[in-house]
């Protein structure tokens, strides 16, 4: 597979599940998807140079181990982990991977709590 292919997968996966579909809302997110997701041998930190993908999460992209609860400002509602986000996000990618009849499979690994990188199953 095109490691191009999965960088635009990815950035797919990311907009619709942290994204809210407004444009506006989503502009820091969308500035971030474009700019910090980099080819693991030629980003620029080179942080796992072996990696598929480093993605940035330091200016939109909401990392893979910070957490919201609700309770923390009043409100009632369970805790949300941007774990079980990520996850999410590499079940898209591999979905859209099986639909374009693509027998491999990604998933991502939290380097830091700034960085994520994408390696191949």
């Amino acid at each position: 597979m095109n490691r191009a292919t999965i960088k635009k997968l990815y950035r797919e996966a990311i907009v619709q599940v942290f994204g809210c579909n407004d444009a506006e809302l989503d502009e820091r997110l969308l500035a971030s998807v474009n700019k910090d997701i980099h080819l693991g041998d030629k980003s620029p930190g080179q942080w796992s140079p072996g990696s598929i993908l480093e993605i940035y999460c330091e200016n939109g992209i909401p990392n893979a181990t910070d957490y919201f609860n609700p309770a923390w400002h009043g409100f009632p509602g369970k805790a949300s982990y941007n774990c079980d986000k990520w996850e999410t996000i590499d079940g898209v990618v591999n979905l859209m991977l099986e639909a374009m009849g693509k027998d491999e499979r990604y998933y991502h690994e939290p380097y830091n709590a700034a960085v994520i990188n994408i390696y191949k199953s």
